[in-house]
């Protein structure tokens, strides 16, 4: 499982208001490991700002759909 988190300050980029709390870059700065884990078991998108990848769009401020893996 690969949570690429980049140490730029991504909520000064997200525009999401309030809703950015539950996005996987806030929640891993905030040290919400099983969170993120919980969040991120069958990623089907990327944040196209910090590389987050997650099950479902509304996890990531910019999700981008993520190419399918060979043999699923």
């Amino acid at each position: 499982m690969n949570h690429h988190i980049n140490d730029d300050n991504s909520d000064s980029k997200c525009t999401c208001g309030e809703t950015h709390k539950g996005h996987i870059c806030w929640l891993s700065r905030m040290g919400m490991i099983m969170e993120v884990q919980h969040l991120s078991e069958n990623p089907t998108v990327s944040c196209s700002n910090c590389g987050a990848k997650a099950n479902l769009a509304h996890n990531v401020c910019y999700p981008a759909p993520l190419a399918p893996r060979e043999g699923h």
